[in-house]
């Protein structure tokens, strides 16, 4: 070795993650090896091309691609240099081993950090590295070190062990000891890595007995401990995580003082303890909930600091099942905080201090008053009393009948003005009657005249110094700050759950997160309400919704070439991102909220600005008319009571969720577009068919389109790579597939299509029979602009069924069975803009707080930017009518997809006779996503479609 020692210069690391498994009931499972996911990805630039140094003596080191390098040492250990190391400031641990080959050196180690959104993370790192220079490397044996204490053999036999007896501390500073004096002495379980599932006996700090000594530890806590031992027959090392066998450490504690564990708790999380700190935070949020309950605004703020705590071991941990209920804790610290009764208000504190001090001068001028009209007094003195009690009379008046709105800044600065302008006339008027008494010259010491003037004097100073509080009290500027804090809070706590969907990489488990975070999104949303902050609680009711969604959306777009970055596919929901989003949309947006058995409605009619309208529901009812109106759509025969049962129903929808729209806001042309964005069960809600109380149907007045949310507008109006502009329409349909798995034969469709492709000329394709199979679709999914499906359908509404296994009917062929099902459809590489789904349900399927899980989400995250659903069952002629008539207003007449299909459906409702109406006829059609682009191809084909339908 040189005197400067050997410089290792590292070629790209391969690297695997240890991640822990917790159970149910949140203890720890076992312990499994992982690939890197992408969001992982800083580890390999982390350990990309490295350098590894060795100092004579023993010293140690790495430069890694970013921070501060690590440091530490290095000593020998039979064929093998064992090289430990950590950073600076205690955030991680690199520690491992080098061995030699014939092509150089491998370093094989295990990495402890923080991950890149602050997750802890264990990695296996395998590198290559080769001297740089004339630098060579130690040999083993060149450094001279203490020979590793041998340790008793292994049980044989995972039995009955001894339990190790830990003292019990019964004070935080005893538990605080107890954390640093931490040792690996005692019974643990292997729980990854050789020995799996047994129990072996450490008996000091550097010895496994299943390998005979050389474990060298990485500090992960006092309960677990991971690090590397060598393999069995010499060849090389493995990575092993170890779980205390016996009753953790840190759930025996008996220390009862709720802030020293929180402080503690906190303390250790920022060391990067997180594993100690869970159950010390875990237990002080315990004793803060079983101690008399206060509504002191120091014990709030640190229930809301031991929150945010929890969320972010729960991070550090990857233990995503505790987020929903710390996140809804958090939701409900902070309104106790901002709005309950232990909230900093400011404008009550200034309107309590103004009492409390103005009653005192009241009472005082109004004895006086008695007193000077009591006996003999000079001329006009028990005038100018009762003059000064009638002033301070006056303001105490102005201050009782002065309200006090919490969370509303104007309201409390009209309120300020009012109080300070009687504050000010009452101090004028005392200062006038005391300039007038001083007018007949000085009053002789300890008369009445002298009290009655020091009185007035010193009542106009009492008032003015009120004024000048009041001036710096500042309520309403304190109140907007309150209020612009709770704003922020609410989005960094919004943002756990965004970092939280980052983290999970299946579609499905990203869904069931926003159904598990639904509830602190519903408090987060009636928060900011409360707050007035109606803006922020739209980004909070987008927050809550289609996140998943929109992930795939972006995925989709993004294409396999060109893959999405960041955490998370699409990008967080922003005020400033959301404003943008509706400054650009082209049409009237309404959007639905539901929050227990309140309704929130926004508006944005084009231009702005954002109005909201809020009402209490039966949500019970509500639900339960949704379903009925689907009940009585799926009966195949009606008569006078059913259709006025129908009738009723949507009158009742009508009233709850669109007589509150108010009308000025919406759109004077019926063909503009109306963009509705349900929620929840309101995803069942056929909104062209509701009633207003004169009988007509919301179609009659309004185009609607449905999309699952606003933040999916910008994905869904991008032009899509490789697609020329202003392309005329072409026809693929897919029409009466035969043999049918299922259903019976649609032969009146087939005959009678030719209504449709007849407009389309010969850019039409069609495929019936034996032909319109899935082997055919996926032959032509490329091609058209136009997907047309002529068959039956069915959703899958229940989650544990699989909504994915929603499907549409098609020939069965040699290597399909017919069911092209939802999870099918994004592999078809689909080049439609518009896709007409004519089957029965294929708008349904399971809804959750991420939106409709089936056959409308799979194929609008494919490619087309609108597509044609039903909500339930159609029946045959009553569907190609109502799509014949479609292609005609679109086609022929030049309209927009969606108002071409208000138009047909408009139609199909005054062709009803008014004692026969029967809307589930017609209002199943919905119009699900935008179709901008399909629109871009109208003006185009409008003179070809008007010639084909002359030849």
């Amino acid at each position: 070795m040189s005197g400067d020692g050997a410089m290792l210069a590292g070629r790209p690391a391969t690297v695997l993650l240890a991640e822990p498994v917790y159970r149910t009931d949140g203890r720890l499972a076992e312990w499994r090896e992982v690939p890197p996911r992408p969001r992982d990805s800083f580890l390999h630039r982390l350990f990309a091309h490295g350098e590894l140094w060795l100092r004579p003596g023993g010293a140690a080191g790495a430069r890694l691609a970013t921070g501060e390098p690590p440091t530490g040492s290095w000593r020998a250990c039979g064929s093998f240099l064992l090289v430990s190391a950590s950073w600076p400031d205690g955030s991680g641990t690199l520690d491992g081993y080098l061995s030699e080959d014939a092509d150089g050196w491998w370093f094989d180690a295990v990495y402890t950090g923080p991950g890149r959104v602050g997750s802890a993370v264990v990695a296996r790192v395998r590198q290559r590295f080769t001297p740089r220079g004339h630098r060579g490397v130690p040999r083993p044996g060149a450094v001279t070190v203490p020979d590793v204490a041998s340790a008793p053999a292994r049980e044989p036999h995972p039995g009955p062990v001894e339990p190790v007896t830990h003292p019990r501390p019964t004070s935080v500073e005893d538990l605080q000891t107890l954390l640093d004096a931490a040792s690996l002495r005692g019974r643990w379980r292997v729980v990854a890595g050789p020995a799996y599932g047994t129990t072996v006996a450490l008996s000091s700090a550097s010895a496994f007995a299943e390998h005979g000594g050389g474990f060298l530890r990485l500090a992960r806590g006092p309960d677990v401990a991971v690090g590397l031992a060598p393999a069995g027959g010499g060849g090389g090392w493995e990575l092993v995580v170890l779980a205390r066998r016996d009753a953790p450490l840190l759930t025996v504690f008996e220390a009862g003082d709720g802030a020293a564990l929180r402080r503690l708790g906190i303390e250790l999380l920022a060391a990067g303890r997180s594993g100690q700190a869970a159950p010390i935070l875990d237990r002080a949020a315990e004793l803060y909930a079983g101690s008399e309950a206060s509504t002191s605004t120091g014990r709030v703020i640190d229930l809301l600091g031991l929150c945010d705590a929890r969320i972010r071991c729960a991070f550090a941990e990857s233990r995503f099942a505790r987020l929903p209920g710390l996140l809804v804790a958090a939701a409900d610290v902070r309104r106790e905080i901002t709005l309950g009764p232990g909230a900093f208000t400011p404008w009550l504190d200034a309107l309590r201090f103004l009492r409390e001090t103005v009653e005192p001068l009241r009472e005082s001028l109004r004895r006086i008053a008695d007193l000077a009209g009591a006996g003999p007094s000079p001329s006009g003195l028990a005038a100018a009393a009762d003059a000064c009690a009638a002033a301070a009379e006056t303001v105490c008046g102005v201050l009782d009948s002065t309200g006090s709105p919490p969370d509303d800044p104007e309201s409390i600065e009209s309120s300020a003005e009012r109080v300070d302008r009687a504050l000010a006339a009452g101090r004028d008027a005392l200062r006038e009657t005391a300039d007038r008494l001083a007018a007949h010259g000085e009053p002789e010491p300890g008369s009445a005249g002298e009290l009655v003037l020091l009185s007035a004097r010193g009542g106009a100073d009492v008032l003015a110094l009120m004024r000048d509080h009041l001036s710096r009290s500042a309520p309403a500027a304190a109140a907007r700050f309150v209020r612009d804090q709770a704003r922020e809070a609410a989005g960094t706590a919004a943002g756990y759950v965004e970092i939280w969907r980052a983290l999970l990489d299946s579609h499905w488990d990203k869904i069931i997160s926003t159904d598990q975070a639904l509830p602190f999104y519903e408090r987060m949303v009636t928060l900011l309400l409360d707050l007035d902050a109606s803006e922020d609680a739209l980004v909070a009711s987008e927050m809550a919704r289609a996140r998943a969604f929109a992930d795939t959306l972006r995925a989709h777009r993004a294409g396999p070439g060109r893959p999405a970055r960041g955490l998370g596919v699409s990008p967080p929901v922003s005020r400033e991102g959301l404003r943008d989003v509706l400054t650009r949309h082209d049409a009237v947006v309404v959007e639905y909220f539901l929050a227990a058995d309140l309704l929130t409605v926004w508006v944005w009619p084009r231009g702005g600005p954002l109005t909201r309208v809020t009402r209490r529901v039966d949500r019970a009812g509500l639900k339960e008319t949704v379903e009925e109106f689907g009940r009585l759509a799926r009966r195949s025969r009606h008569d006078a009571a059913s259709r006025a049962a129908m009738a009723a129903a949507l009158r009742r929808l009508g009233e709850v969720l669109w007589d509150v729209v108010p009308a000025g806001l919406l759109p004077d042309d019926p063909d503009e577009p109306v963009t509705v964005i349900p929620h929840l069960e309101l995803f069942h809600v056929p909104f062209a068919a509701l009633r207003d109380a004169s009988g007509t149907y919301l179609v009659q007045r309004h185009a609607i389109r449905v999309l699952p949310a606003l933040a999916m507008i910008p994905d869904l109006s991008a032009p899509r790579p490789g697609r020329p502009p202003n392309a005329p329409p072409e026809l693929v349909a897919l029409v009466n597939p035969r043999p049918l798995p299922e259903g019976p034969r649609l032969d009146w469709t087939q005959e009678s299509f030719g209504e449709i492709t007849g407009l389309y000329g010969r850019s039409a394709r069609l495929y019936t029979g034996e032909k319109a199979t899935a082997a055919t679709l996926r032959e032509v999914a490329g091609t058209g602009t136009v997907l047309y499906f002529g068959t039956h359908g069915r959703a899958v509404t229940k989650i544990d069924d699989d909504p994915m296994m929603s499907y549409l009917v098609l020939a069965p062929s040699a290597d399909h069975d017919g069911y092209l099902r939802a999870l099918e459809v994004p592999g078809l590489g689909l080049a439609a803009d518009l896709v007409i789904l004519a089957a029965c349900e294929t708008g349904g399927g399971a809804v959750t707080a991420d939106g409709v899980v089936g056959l409308s989400r799979a194929f609008l995250t494919s490619g087309p930017t609108g597509l044609i659903t039903t909500l339930y069952p159609v029946g045959e002629q009553a569907g190609l009518y109502l799509m014949a008539d479609f292609h005609e207003s679109w086609l022929l007449d030049g309209l927009e997809p969606v108002s071409a299909l208000r138009h047909a459906q408009a139609r199909a409702a005054s062709a009803q006779r008014v004692t026969a109406q029967e809307p589930h006829l017609w209002a199943a059609f919905t119009f699900f996503g935008l179709g901008s682009a399909a629109r871009s191809v109208v003006e185009a084909s409008t003179a070809q479609a008007r010639e084909a339908t002359h030849d």
